[in-house]
């Protein structure tokens, strides 16, 4: 689906949000950092987390690997506890792997494909360190900014465009510096326009934006086209979920969580009877699948003993 935006809408979009976010955006914790490992942190933890309960912790998480040499030198066991309760567990593991491959390479890479080359990082990600710490004009696209842009812009939903197409509409969008000679895409710039215009983005998807969207108080509201359409504009779409109770995810949080508080390892039949796994209803034999895939990805390991652990 291809998006013809007018010009005219997109200043007055740019000028509303900016205005806006100036006076009414969120005050995270990470917004006062421009250090690449904070900035990184506070991007994972936040992935299919909300913003409060990141922002709580942030610092817990910082306290325990206050930098990046720190996180990289530790054991993947020692950072699966310390994420006990964030839930997502690979997410842990693959900031981890980030760490290690920063410290191996001597330092942060400075360019969103370079980014893009560290182990556990994806698209949004790099685009997101490279905007918010290293202060490069890109655009970083999450489901908010996906979904104020094709919104307001093309009175479209989201859902309706993909990945490429959301992020053409963000790189089209995207707010030249607030002064001097333009600067191109992905490069360093000294206003700090690009840094701002995301992070508000991201604040009017999350307080107004929303999948059933709450209009009243909106900055967009007066000039959004999905909201002149009325009734004709297209229906959210909210993406459906496995219910989590009969999911592999909340096994998998389960075990991890019984081996992070056994650091002396357990065995399968214990480790069973800890996670009550009889109660999934599931066929004989798939515990001990899901505890192969575990250990594939790293997540578990298996002793001398026999004995299960978090990895070493």
């Amino acid at each position: 689906m291809a998006l013809m935006v007018d010009g005219a809408l997109l200043e007055e979009t740019r000028e509303r949000v900016l205005a806006w976010f100036a006076e009414a955006g969120r005050d995270l914790p990470w917004r006062a950092t421009r250090d690449p490992y904070r900035v990184l942190v506070a991007e994972v933890l936040a992935q299919q987390t909300q913003a409060a309960r990141a922002a709580a912790a942030w610092p817990r998480f910082l306290e325990r690997f206050p930098d990046i040499h720190t996180l990289a030198a530790a054991a993947p066991a020692e950072v699966l506890r310390a994420w006990q309760g964030l839930g997502y567990n690979r997410r842990a593991l693959a900031l981890h792997r980030t760490a290690r491959a920063v410290v191996e390479r001597g330092g942060w890479p400075g360019t969103v494909e370079e980014l893009a080359g560290l182990p556990g990082v994806g698209p949004y990600t790099a685009r997101a360190v490279a905007c918010f710490a290293l202060g490069l004009r890109v655009a970083p696209v999450d489901t908010n900014v996906a979904r104020v842009l094709a919104r307001s812009l093309a009175g479209a939903d989201p859902a309706d465009l993909t990945p490429a197409a959301r992020q053409r509409l963000a790189d089209a969008a995207l707010p030249p510096p607030a002064h001097g000679p333009d600067v191109p895409a992905g490069a360093p710039d000294p206003t700090g326009r690009a840094w701002a215009w995301s992070s508000a983005l991201m604040d009017v998807g999350a307080l107004h934006c929303r999948p059933r969207p709450r209009c009243e108080g909106c900055p967009l509201a007066p000039s959004c086209r999905w909201r002149a359409l009325g009734p004709a504009a297209p229906p959210p779409r909210p993406r459906a979920q496995a219910p989590f109770a009969t999911s592999d995810r909340r096994w998998r949080g389960a075990v991890v969580r019984a081996l992070a508080a056994a650091p002396g390892g357990m065995d399968r039949a214990s480790l069973a009877d800890a996670v009550q796994a009889d109660a999934a209803g599931r066929p004989a034999g798939w515990f001990d699948t899901l505890l192969s895939r575990l250990e594939a990805e790293g997540m578990v390991a298996t002793g001398a003993d026999g004995r299960l652990r978090l990895p070493a």
